[in-house]
């Protein structure tokens, strides 16, 4: 386990510096929710297939293999299983890559279009439409006309105009958006709102109430001058688009309305002129996201060819007490994406196509070099996979057959992740939001859960097949023991000084203090499941050890279940003040400690835990909550320091965990949850068996 924490440690950090200089050039924009959605597939899969779950299958039949048959015949088990997995992945692969448009449709919904209509089917008539879009959580309304040519675009735009907009409040109250006649350039008020920025939109003509002396209303072009007259206000305006065929409207922040209602004219074409095709939608998202989603995602695709391939080969290494190459391979996937973003900084591209299609290409390139690094160390190690045609016998049937309940029983937790971020696409920025915070979550949970996951899996299978029960017992008992004492007081730290973490690691130009606040609440909602996911990793291998992946694919799934009504529950009850990410974050916890208590009840006593271990526990709850307290005070204490320069901010990150570590682990050792002579015989036992 240290060898597996030790690297994934290095991984992390590396990650970490990744993702703060992806928040540096994109911050949470629309590359970075495309990038992010794009990103979500390969990285899914590269936790779901290479962080344990097709271990789960695989281990436990290869592990038997080498007890009962040798090593030889094992490794031509492997050998006829990654054949097969070279065939399946990659027609997969060749199959989902001109799909993704609808695979898309599917994973980012919000992304799409909420109003669009085919302008040259309008003929040489003019057409009338009410559009409402639901703006709950939105920041932005956007409109937009594409065509063939820009001869289209500047054609249409011409022709169309916006008018009667306004916002509906919780209570169906309008809120009209008119302009002010106060300062020059006409700045566009809500009312009873902020001023609302906006672009690409023309005013084309105001209806003004009667001025103070004659009382008589007018109708005015402001594109021709004219002089206000004392008393008049806007009662109604009709905005034009200008040529490039797109506008937005800024909402204003936390503005809490619940729908964005329009009306759209379409001007009528003179006879016989030429009918240009062209479309006009509305979104509440940037219209370059769903198309860039889907570029995005073709690119790395292939990154899912690679890592079903690099997960059967760390299965081999593990089985055969190859751990430190494994571990260490998700570092390549940081070093060449810092690579990307180093050529991102060379070239001066900024949130643009070129910086998401840098790191795209980056993610692909680095699945390939994690695949020749393991194929290179298995062919060391005496099992080299040479792909052929595979053998359809009874082993791989099995494999088959216990893998795909596997798959979703260990990888409940990225399964959580995908039904939340189809959920955030319908509020902008929630995608990266939760990302970020996520990235954090994952530190803890790859050094502790998925270290104990990869090394407990082989170690109860070996013991239970030799006969050693109470042993296997034993060894899922420890894991509990050392996960809840690493995870706690972690959990503890990120919902205490949940927006100073984030502050200090991705705060900076393109990532405002709004999206600090956004981030930081998402990532004390992942904190409080942190422990559950620890003890699914945990807990797992006690059913995977003896083949049975069924009845916690069936537990999985109901966590799931709970994971989306939660989420669907809690994010419409925040949206409306910006925080319906939160919602999801949360669900997920949720949704981790259903899993945990359906995982636990389904042993059947397999493990017990004694009276003392119980004390043990509740003693490592109580540091845990004191030092929550400790870095609280330490985060106020430092505030000023988060938010000055990035050493500054470094500083006080490295004191505030300083502090953390120290005061938890005085606290631990004196409240009696743990002891030195416990945590060095654990370690020598460790390298006992290693050695």
């Amino acid at each position: 386990m240290m060898t597996v924490s030790g690297l994934t440690l290095v991984s992390r950090i590396l990650g970490f510096l990744r993702d703060v200089l992806i928040a540096r050039f994109v911050g949470t924009g629309p590359v970075a929710d495309a990038f992010v959605a794009a990103f979500r597939f390969p990285n899914m899969f590269r936790r779901i297939f290479g962080e344990g779950a097709y271990n789960a299958a695989f281990v436990p039949l290869f592990g038997r293999k080498c007890e009962e048959q040798g090593s030889e015949a094992a490794v031509g088990f492997a050998r006829n299983t990654f054949s097969a997995l070279v065939w399946a992945v990659g027609i997969l692969t060749l199959v989902a890559i001109p799909c993704m448009h609808w695979i898309m449709m599917v994973v980012v919904p919000g992304f799409l279009p909420k109003f669009e209509k085919d302008l040259g089917g309008i003929g040489h008539g003019k057409s009338f439409y009410e559009c409402r879009v639901d703006v709950k959580g939105a920041r932005e309304i956007y409109f937009q006309i594409t065509g063939k040519s820009e001869a289209a675009v500047r054609h249409w735009s011409a022709r169309t105009r916006v008018e009667d907009m306004h916002l509906l409040d919780p209570e169906g109250n309008k809120r009209k958006l008119l302009v002010s006649l106060k300062d020059e350039g006409f700045p566009i008020v809500a009312s009873g709102q902020k001023e609302i920025a906006s672009e690409g939109l023309i005013l084309t003509q105001l209806s003004l109430s009667g001025d103070k002396h004659s009382g008589v209303g007018r109708n005015v072009d402001p594109r021709k001058r004219f002089v206000p007259r004392e008393g008049e206000d806007v009662l109604e305006v009709i905005f034009g688009m200008d040529p490039t065929g797109l506008a937005r409207i800024q909402l204003p922040q936390d503005h809490g309305m619940e729908q964005f209602v329009v009306q759209v004219m379409v001007g009528k074409v003179d006879e016989g002129a030429e009918i240009r095709e062209a479309v006009l939608r509305i979104f509440r998202n940037h219209p370059e996201n769903f198309d860039l989603t889907v570029a995005l995602s073709r690119i790395m695709f292939c990154y899912l060819f690679f890592m079903a391939l690099v997960a059967h080969l760390s299965g081999v290494l593990n089985t055969f007490k190859y751990f430190a190459v494994p571990a260490g391979a998700p570092i390549l996937l940081n070093l060449v994406m810092l690579g990307s973003l180093g050529l991102v900084w060379f070239m001066r591209w900024e949130g643009d196509l070129e910086v998401g299609k840098s790191l795209a290409w980056g993610v692909a390139l680095a699945g390939f070099l994690q695949f020749v690094v393991l194929w290179i160390a298995c062919s060391r190690a005496g099992a080299a996979m040479v792909p052929h045609k595979p053998l359809w016998n009874p082993e791989l049937k099995k494999l088959l057959f216990l893998m795909g309940p596997g798959v979703i029983a260990a990888g409940i937790q990225q399964v959580n992740l995908l039904v939340g971020g189809v959920i955030a696409s319908f509020q902008q920025g929630a995608i990266s939001t939760l990302y970020y915070a996520d990235r954090v979550n994952q530190l803890p949970l790859g050094m502790i859960g998925i270290a104990l996951g990869i090394v407990l899996l082989p170690e109860v299978t070996r013991r239970l097949r030799s006969g050693r029960e109470a042993e296997a017992a034993h060894s899922i008992l420890r894991g509990m023991e050392l996960a809840m004492l690493l995870t706690l007081p972690a959990a503890a730290a990120m919902v205490a000084v949940h927006e100073p973490l984030i502050q200090g690691l991705f705060a900076g130009e393109k990532f405002s203090a709004e999206d600090v606040a956004k981030t930081g609440w998402a990532l004390a909602g992942f904190a409080l499941g942190l422990p559950g996911y620890v003890l699914i990793k945990v807990l797992q291998p006690a059913y995977f050890a003896r083949e049975d992946t069924k009845r916690p694919m069936i537990m999985a799934g109901v966590a799931v279940a709970v994971n989306i009504g939660c989420s669907l529950l809690l994010f419409r009850l925040l949206l409306p003040g910006g925080y319906g990410h939160v919602g999801i974050a949360i669900a997920t916890a949720v949704s981790a400690w259903v899993n945990v208590v359906l995982l636990w009840r389904g042993m059947d006593g397999f493990v017990t835990i004694p009276r003392a271990e119980w004390q043990r526990l509740l003693r490592m709850a109580l540091a845990s909550l004191l030092m929550g307290a400790v870095v609280y005070l330490a985060g106020l204490a430092l505030e000023s320091w988060l938010s000055g320069t990035l050493w500054q901010r470094m500083i006080a990150l490295a004191l505030i965990v300083g502090t953390g570590i120290t005061v938890y682990g005085a606290l631990a050792l004196s409240l009696g949850a743990t002891s030195l002579s416990a945590l060095r015989s654990s370690l020598m036992a460790g390298r006992g068996r290693e050695n």
